[in-house]
């Protein structure tokens, strides 16, 4: 039951995070059920169940690191490993507790393995619980109150630097989550932006939900090497692979400049110049810590919250087994005829000894009626939409003790499949 491996900010620098970058979700079709997570802060795979370490070195991970490297990971397993996925969407896990970027990366995660048919049943049921388990840390804790972020903390950083920054100007590059988050956080300080992409169209789109009062400049990505030399303030988040800022692009200029680099793999290579500064993601650790620190009360409170939804899915996974609702109809089936029948013989419609062969009609009716639907339900024991199907059943046939809302796939819910 359920494995995950962790590289993370902890146990990985950048440079081992960027190596594991290179991979992607078909690099494991081998190992279906299967979900891909890749951050800023962490690359870490999910599984419905326990795989073999060896194994997964052999036909994965020996194309981007070698044996010492993988053995950075962190590994859970089984409640551990349900557990670790639940601090995870719920932010507990990440560099910056009470970020909310991590859901929608999670969420993307899960859309990607979904639609590309790496994930079904059980990971479904686990992803999907974690967004619940989330949803009542925001609700129960003050965790997220102040949502910060990386790009949030490199904003906060540029301005213990330099000072106010108030009438500068910025590059930033991409037009992803993170940049977002930069620019709207440089908006607020009252820095110009210079954002720059390799598609315009995407950097006009972001313009434009930035809104018409903010001063923003769109560059394409072929300005870059002449930008970086006009302005002290660069902040790159894209998903390239590979540096779109080279040491050849780099000019001498007399004021110093400060670069942050939030992308994963690096968007800037190593930089030889006495006055540009490259701070990168691993290097926000300390004001990450200190964001720990301050919210020390509400992480022993989420943490309660968590033990409590590891409990609840353990329970979970025991209401929505098929056969467990295959006998619940059945069953369902047998009490009916059997009260009608009564009541029929009650009232004299059918003669006191040809109850029993009556019953027998009745059961054999039933038996027919429901094989069908039984049959069905056994086929889509592995389904991803599995759930859904059980939840309707039983609230359909009158047994409340397991609530709708329990099991709904927001991926459904937007895809309009389920409402």
């Amino acid at each position: 039951m359920y494995f995950v491996i962790s590289f993370n900010y902890r146990n990985s620098d950048v440079v081992l995070r960027s190596k594991l970058s290179k991979l992607k979700l078909e690099d494991f079709e081998d190992f279906k059920e299967v979900m891909f997570l890749h951050t800023c802060n962490r690359i870490e795979i999910f599984f419905d169940k326990k795989r073999d370490l060896n194994e997964l070195y052999d036909k994965v991970f020996y194309k981007v690191v070698s044996p010492k490297e993988f053995l950075k990971a962190e590994i859970y397993e089984g409640i551990e490993a349900v557990e670790h996925v639940f601090k995870v969407a719920a932010s507990l896990d990440s560099m910056v507790v009470g970020e909310t970027q991590i859901t929608g990366q999670l969420k993307d995660a899960f859309v990607e393995s979904y639609e590309k048919h790496f994930i079904s049943q059980d990971l479904t049921r686990l992803i999907h619980f974690s967004f619940k388990c989330a949803k009542k840390i925001r609700n129960q804790t003050q965790i997220s109150a102040e949502p910060v972020s990386v790009a949030s903390i490199a904003v906060r950083s540029a301005k213990e630097e330099l000072g106010d920054l108030s009438g500068y100007s910025a590059v930033v590059v991409g037009v992803g989550d993170t940049a977002r988050i930069v620019c709207k956080n440089l908006i607020k300080e009252g820095v110009n932006i210079i954002l720059v992409n390799r598609t315009v169209e995407n950097a006009f789109a972001l313009k434009e939900e930035l809104g018409d009062e903010v001063n923003i400049d769109v560059h394409s990505i072929e300005s870059l090497p002449k930008l970086i030399n006009n302005y002290r303030l660069l902040f790159s988040a894209t998903s390239a692979p590979s540096y779109i800022i080279k040491k050849e692009h780099i000019k001498p200029k007399t004021f110093k400049r400060l670069w942050f680099d939030l992308a994963i793999p690096s968007d800037v290579e190593e930089v030889e110049c006495d006055n540009i500064k490259v701070i990168k993601v691993d290097d926000l650790k300390e004001i990450s810590e200190q964001n720990l620190k301050k919210r020390k009360k509400e992480v022993e409170e989420a943490n309660k919250v968590i033990k409590k939804c590891v409990k609840e899915f353990e329970k979970y996974l025991q209401a929505v087994s098929i056969e467990p609702v295959i006998k619940f109809l059945q069953d369902k089936a047998h009490e009916c005829s059997k009260r009608a029948l009564k009541n029929a013989v009650k009232k004299h419609y059918i003669p006191e000894e040809l109850e029993e062969e009556v019953e027998k009609v009745l059961h054999n009716a039933f038996k027919r009626f429901l094989h069908h639907p039984n049959m069905t339900l056994r086929k889509m024991a592995d389904s991803a939409e599995v759930d859904i199907f059980v939840s309707v059943i039983k609230r359909l046939f009158g047994e409340n003790g397991l609530k709708m809302d329990m099991n709904k796939c927001e991926y459904h819910m937007e895809k309009g499949i389920f409402k």
